[in-house]
């Protein structure tokens, strides 16, 4: 397992703090599922606006097999 040091607002430290204390949680926890979720997220949205472009299929041909 690695180490990351980061920094971020006070605020949003304290919003940590309180969401994890209420419910029992590990922050480097919630902080490794949160950036893999973005992580995730920003492939899944890179891969949407690739699709955009097209080609695209008929949903007429797409029910067909179905």
């Amino acid at each position: 397992m690695a180490m990351v040091t980061y920094r971020i607002d006070d605020k949003l430290n304290a919003a940590l703090d309180q969401f994890c204390d209420k419910r029992g949680l590990e922050q480097d926890a919630v902080v490794c599922e949160a950036l893999a979720t973005w992580l995730e997220n920003a492939e899944d949205l890179t891969e949407i606006e690739e699709r955009r472009g097209g080609p695209w299929v008929e949903w007429s041909d797409v029910r067909k097999p179905l």
